[in-house]
């Protein structure tokens, strides 16, 4: 085997320290999209449920009862920071439902222009029956 030079085991180790700050970077802005990819999809779910629920058990004063399912269903999110909007038409029900997602990494939000991404989400149903 041949040995190597003190000197190019140095450059290994100051190549590394170059390049850890890119890669822990990147890994961050990927876990960023995970968690807003999940709240997307939790509130998509939920809307969905809150309007499946207004559908079925559609009464004039039941918007409190559909709001506090769509609030229950948003899995991971904290329901008192979920706007819900209820809209009942004449043979359709819309639920939207608006959440702040503030990213962990400090440079997505330089990137974005603001510390908050809003998502929003919306479900339309036919009132059955």
């Amino acid at each position: 085997m041949m040995k190597r030079n003190t000197r190019e085991r140095g450059q290994d180790l100051v190549e590394f320290a170059l390049i850890l700050p890119i890669l822990l970077l990147i890994l961050m802005v990927i876990l960023d999209l995970g968690r807003a990819v999940y709240y997307y999809s939790s509130m998509q779910n939920s809307t969905r449920e809150g309007a499946r629920y207004g559908i079925v058990h559609s009464e004039p004063g039941d918007i409190a009862a559909i709001e506090a399912v769509v609030r229950n269903k948003a899995v991971g999110l904290d329901p008192l920071t979920l706007q819900v909007d209820i809209t009942l038409g004449d043979e359709t029900i819309q639920v939207t439902a608006t959440f702040q997602f503030t990213p962990v990494t400090p440079i997505v939000g330089a990137l974005l222009g603001s510390n908050s991404v809003t998502l929003r989400t919306s479900s339309t149903m036919r009132i059955e029956g």
